[in-house]
């Protein structure tokens, strides 16, 4: 709607300037001919010595005056559309084609007998299309009333003697003399009453601009203030992944590292009874894995994986992790993968590591499990699971199964939830089954 609000303005504007442009025309082609003809029929009549001795200038020959004045009129209506294609870069020219607008009208008016000077009107009007800074157009205005002032006959003739066109027409009879002064003067206003409505609709133009300007210089606040609370949410939210990220991370290290110690210290607390050297080794081992989880904790305060992955490859952690976990609790941890090498990306490895550290830890923890068992190993997707575009893809399937008490009803709490959502951060899928024992099947897509 306001882009048809705004056609329609400029289509109006055209209009009113095209009609001005043609009337201007009709009116000096008129006036022109006028001359011609009567020069010509003085020339034919018996009293044409005695009308031409009232003349105050020998008048030129009708033909050159009719092609210089058409010629002059439409070289200036080719400059006005030229200039509308002017680049905004090539100022000079422009310039110099204005100055050639204003030469071309003065040879008119002169060619006329300065007996319209409505046509600098029309160059105004051009010249005020082409402008938008608010003074310019009030100097183009005030310049045109004032040329429009000076360039009448009466005062021309004070300096220079010139034929005026009501002596031209003097030749005729009275009607016809006061049919061609009517002509004249109706051409005169109708061209002023067009200028001034084209002045109308330009400010009318300018006062639809500001105000589609100001209305969306409000949508624009709106879509700001939108903006900035919409960076405000995203930065809540960062805050809030941030915050559930460094709970993961920090749950999954203290609470594998906690649960080592813990149980590693009971364990201890007994053999200490029996067998004191044993004991020392075995708290030991717990000391080394309490320095082992500070480090962890630090790093993952500070976005970085664990310490393990950062030394050494991913499987090489894992049997890291899986042997000093099984030193410190008395725990059987087997660990078998099916893959020929172990080559993931950073958060891949990550996720598969910490799943593997959780489990673990919850299995001892929570279902006080002697024995885990890790297997991995990569298969191609079901076909009847997948789009037909993704079939072939093959995904990393992660089963950690014990031989704990299990859980009759799984529930969901910190740890299980942040597995699930550090495999479904990866696309993937995770499944947890408590039979004879507890399972947990991860499934992961392989990236190419």
């Amino acid at each position: 709607m306001e882009n048809y609000q705004e056609n329609k303005t400029i289509f109006r504007l055209k209009a009113c300037f095209w009609v001005m442009m043609m009337l201007n025309f009709i009116t000096v082609t008129f006036l022109a001919l006028t001359i011609v003809l009567t020069q010509y029929r003085i020339a034919d009549s018996q009293v044409g010595a005695e009308f031409l001795s009232r003349l105050m200038v020998v008048p030129e020959t009708p033909a050159v005056r009719l092609t210089l004045v058409i010629g002059s009129y439409l070289m200036l209506c080719a400059i006005v559309f030229l200039k509308r294609e002017i680049s905004e870069e090539k100022k000079n020219l422009f310039y110099a084609m204005n100055v050639l607008e204003i030469l071309l009208v003065i040879l008119l008016m002169v060619k006329i007998d300065m007996s319209y000077n409505g046509i600098i009107f029309f160059v105004v009007a051009e010249m005020l299309s082409g402008t938008e800074k608010p003074w310019n157009r009030v100097i183009l205005l005030v310049l045109a009333f004032l040329s429009y002032l000076i360039c009448s006959y009466d005062l021309i003739t004070l300096f220079i003697p010139m034929n005026s066109f009501e002596m031209w027409v003097s030749f005729y009879d009275v009607h016809t003399e006061k049919y061609f002064l009517v002509m004249r003067t109706l051409c005169t206003l109708i061209n002023m009453v067009l200028f001034l409505v084209y002045i109308v609709m330009i400010q009318s133009a300018d006062r639809k601009e500001k105000e589609r300007i100001r209305q969306l210089n409000g949508q624009l606040q709106k879509a700001n203030e939108q903006l900035h609370e919409f960076a405000r949410e995203k930065e809540l939210m960062g805050e809030t992944r941030e915050r559930n990220r460094l709970a993961r991370e920090i749950h999954d290290t203290l609470g594998h590292i906690l649960t080592g110690i813990s149980v590693g210290i009971d364990a201890a607390m007994v053999l200490l009874e029996v067998d004191s050297e044993a004991a020392k080794k075995q708290l030991k081992t717990i000391g080394k894995m309490a320095r082992k989880g500070l480090n962890d904790v630090r790093r993952s305060v500070r976005k970085l994986k664990p310490d393990a992955l950062e030394r050494m490859s991913l499987e090489n952690a894992i049997h890291q992790m899986i042997e000093e976990m099984s030193e410190g609790t008395n725990t059987k941890i087997y660990f078998v993968s099916y893959m020929e090498q172990m080559q993931f990306g950073a958060d891949e490895e990550e996720t598969i590591y910490r799943i593997i550290q959780e489990s673990t830890t919850n299995a001892i923890r929570h279902g006080h499990a002697s024995e885990i068992w890790i297997r991995m190993n990569v298969c191609e997707k079901n076909k009847e699971d997948i789009p037909e575009p993704e079939a072939g893809q093959e995904e990393l399937i992660i089963m950690i199964s014990d031989n704990g008490s299990g859980c009759p009803d799984i529930k969901e709490g910190f740890g299980l939830k942040h597995m699930r959502e550090r495999v479904e951060l990866l696309n993937g899928s995770i499944f947890f089954e408590s039979v004879f024992g507890f399972t947990v099947i991860v499934k992961i897509p392989v990236r190419r």
